[in-house]
């Protein structure tokens, strides 16, 4: 961190020049988007700076519990106001952070990029993006302890549930000495590891399980591609009774399969489009430069993509349609066809 020590130090001038702060994460929040806003707009708090907080779509229940989480916004009538700072975290650029059609580029505010994905494009005037950091709560951590910033028990719990969340529960390979020790620290502070644990880890609805047992049913191993495939449609989510983000994480768990060197989870949404997450375990694969094959991005180990249309099965593999464009998602992966 200290090759950045001046970025760190604009950063910080900047957030206290600035009369109001915007803070984004990206759409379809996550474990840690929203650690690090929630850590983020704590500090802003504390150090009595007029800010909002902002994401497209809404914070997952299960992460209500995190600090500041009732103040998020999704409304983009925010973009209206006059910020003189504006903050996004998590997102490799603004189209993932899913607000590219209202952040237009002025000289009236300041865009600060903080990012760990090895795909950002640098989209900042001021760019602090580690991809060899576990996750964007890791760098919000490093930040603010450089600017000897308080951290009580809310920002700790926080910046941890950020932590387990890119991990894997410290399981993944993106686990560093130096994210272990961060954990360490944080624990100490007083972050309530069993509370993240049980609203990331547990808890989990009939209705979520239903929803995970249809992507289990439909799982398949492509050994050409040594690829682990499966499908969430659209009409599951209301079958199920979930939302939506409820699909979150499933690459996870198939990225376990044994054989497998690459987990792919495509998730049809009502919006028109289909969401692809891609993970890896294995040291030779960067998945992140699939996910660049369809405009998407991530870090090596974690990367996603969203296309429009709408998942149809023919011919014994998965397609996705959209008007007369149809695409076989076995191209990203070296055309392994994807069995029914």
């Amino acid at each position: 961190m200290l090759e950045y020590l001046a970025i760190i130090q604009q950063i910080k001038q900047v957030i206290e020049s600035a009369g109001r702060i915007l803070v984004i994460t990206h759409q379809n929040p996550d474990g840690d988007g929203l650690g690090a806003l929630s850590a983020l707009g704590q500090h802003l708090k504390s150090i009595g700076k007029n800010y909002d907080l902002f994401c497209v779509d809404p914070v997952p229940e299960q992460y209500q519990f995190l600090s500041l989480m009732h103040e998020v916004k999704n409304d983009p009538a925010v973009f209206g106001e006059n910020f003189q700072a504006v903050i996004v975290v998590d997102a490799g650029d603004l189209h993932y952070a899913g607000v590219d059609q209202w952040l237009k580029r002025s000289a009236d505010f300041t865009l600060i990029n903080i990012d760990h994905h090895q795909t950002n494009d640098y989209f900042g005037e001021l760019n602090l993006v580690l991809p060899e950091k576990s996750s964007a709560s890791e760098i919000v951590y490093e930040l603010l302890r450089f600017w000897q910033a308080p951290l009580d028990k809310e920002t700790a719990t926080a910046l941890l549930n950020g932590l387990i969340f890119d991990t894997g529960a410290f399981s993944n390979s993106g686990t560093t000495f130096s994210t272990l020790k961060t954990a360490a620290h944080l624990l100490n502070l007083g972050a309530r590891h069993r509370e993240i644990n049980t609203n990331i880890l547990r808890n989990k609805s009939l209705g979520l399980l239903k929803l995970w047992g249809r992507a289990f049913e439909r799982l398949e191993f492509i050994p050409d591609s040594d690829l682990a495939l499966t499908v969430i449609l659209s009409k599951d989510f209301e079958e199920c009774g979930t939302a939506e983000e409820a699909a979150s994480g499933l690459s996870n768990f198939f990225n376990e399969l044994a054989g497998a060197k690459i987990a792919m989870v495509l998730i049809e949404n009502s919006d028109g489009t289909v969401k692809g997450s891609l993970r890896t375990t294995h040291d030779g694969v960067d998945v992140s430069e699939l996910a660049k094959k369809w405009g998407g991005g991530g870090h090596s180990k974690a990367a996603g993509f969203s296309l429009k249309g709408r998942m149809v099965y023919n011919e014994n593999k998965w397609l996705i349609i959209d008007g007369q464009t149809v695409t076989e998602p076995a191209s990203l992966v070296g055309g392994a066809l994807f069995n029914h």
